[in-house]
């Protein structure tokens, strides 16, 4: 008997038990396609947020690192870094450094390169007056300028974005001097938010009650700083007064330094194992502080791979539970085909014939299984995002600043994905060797 031979056999034995080879698709289907839905939901959510969040910076990570404890209660144990420390752990992880931190305003604008934030830039940079400093405006210092508080609650998302864009159009390309002095030419957004401090819907309708909330509330918006572009005319810029120390600024803080990190991925390694503080995660061991101006906070980044994890955990959890079902089903199918079986061998089939047959069998409904169950959940974070869609729209536009009204999926797949599929794949060998003496000849004979 050939394998071609034994194939369609095993197909045929799918069509003749038709009910019963459905049963076990369906009941592997809805078990592993309720791990692989929680899976594309999540990575197509951490997609669209990675996306969003450094579009400011083409996946750049800006931070700046302080070892001054001015102002702070500090833990006379706690190791304090030099400035050459604080250096040598960003290069370590591969940072750059940019330099000295410069700060201008009453609000502590961080100057940058125009190269770092180029993709946030809405207005052309020649037409910032001489004497004013190209601004990336934060929602907080916006509000300042604008002398106008825009509510954080609403009952409609839609009233929300309106309060959006009007904010862009009051103040985007416009001049404004703060209340001490430092004048200011808003050329765009920074990377923050506008009223909106999580995914939840909550924070868009106040009487959303979505199911899945408490879970997006975990996951914060960027927080935003303001950031004034070194345009190189910083001479001329009308800087005011600083109403701590009376002195012209912009400062510069030798005990605080830039630096940028050209992708997420080696910010995340510092945030994990440098000795930088960050403000919301506390590791122990930690030197110096670290706050991050622009790109993917590597604190949120933790908090994805958080719930990545759980949701692993979950996936596992469904995985083995669907593993016990399977094998147990498997061993009443072939105590049912005990007749069937013994055919196969008064028609001279060999052991190994027919345990080839039933592990055709087996995959065959196992890959029945597979594409039912990534079809089920494909359909169901489709249809989650086709009924949300204005909601995760809005929440794109206020959550990261962005300019324009653009469609968003949350829908991914990741290696998670794969190694459902597979594992359900090799559930079909495992049930052939669980069931290695019931398709003996032996077996039977005795």
């Amino acid at each position: 008997m050939r394998t071609k031979d034994a194939l369609k056999i095993s197909t045929k034995n799918v069509k003749v038990y038709f009910k019963r080879s459905l049963m076990l698709m369906a009941t592997m289907g809805i078990t592993f396609g309720l791990a692989l839905t929680i899976n594309l939901w999540f990575q197509g959510l951490e997609n669209s947020y990675k996306k969003l969040a450094s579009s400011a910076t083409d996946d750049k990570v800006v931070i700046e690192a302080t070892n001054s404890m001015a102002g702070m209660v500090v833990d006379e144990e706690r190791p304090q870094a030099t400035r050459q420390e604080m250096v040598s752990d960003i290069e370590a992880h591969g940072g750059k450094i940019l330099g000295d931190a410069q700060k201008f305003g009453a609000f502590g604008s961080v100057v940058l390169p125009v190269d770092i934030v180029k993709n946030a830039i809405e207005i052309d940079l020649s037409k910032s007056p001489t004497d004013a400093a190209p601004v990336l405006i934060s929602t907080f210092l916006g509000e300042q300028l604008l002398n106008k508080k825009f509510p954080a609650e609403y009952t409609s998302a839609v009233k929300k974005q309106k309060d959006y864009e009007e904010y862009r159009n009051e103040i985007i390309g416009k001049t404004f001097i703060d209340d001490y002095g430092a004048k200011y030419y808003v050329v765009g957004l920074a990377s923050g938010n506008f009223q909106v401090g999580s995914l939840a819907f909550s924070q868009l309708e106040r009487r959303n009650n979505d199911l899945l909330n408490p879970v997006l509330e975990l996951v914060p918006t960027p927080e935003g700083r303001p950031i004034v572009i070194d345009n190189g005319r910083m001479e001329s810029w009308q800087v005011g007064e600083d109403i701590v120390s009376d002195v012209i600024i912009p400062t510069t803080d030798s005990d605080t330094i830039v630096a940028v990190f050209d992708n997420g991925v080696d910010a995340y390694d510092y945030f994990r194992h440098g000795k930088g503080r960050f403000m919301n995660t506390e590791f122990a061991n930690r030197a110096y502080s670290v706050d991050v101006v622009a790109g993917v906070s590597p604190e949120t980044e933790y908090i994805m791979c958080v719930m990545q994890l759980i949701i692993n955990v979950i996936s596992v959890v469904l995985g083995v539970i669907a593993m016990i079902v399977v094998v147990f089903t498997s061993i009443r199918l072939v105590d049912q085909d005990k007749q069937n079986i013994a055919l196969y061998y008064s028609l001279g089939a060999t052991a190994r014939q027919v345990r080839i047959i039933y592990l055709c069998y087996f995959l065959e409904l196992m890959v029945g299984a597979a594409v039912l169950a990534f079809g089920l959940a494909s359909m169901i974070v489709l249809l989650f995002t086709g009924l949300n869609h204005d909601l995760l729209s809005i929440q794109a536009m206020l959550g990261f600043n962005q300019a324009t009204y653009e469609p968003i999926w949350w829908y991914g797949v990741n290696i998670t994905v794969f190694v459902i599929i597979i594992a359900m794949l090799l559930m079909a060998p495992l049930c052939v060797l669980i069931n290695r003496k019931r398709l003996s000849a032996a077996t039977l004979e005795g």
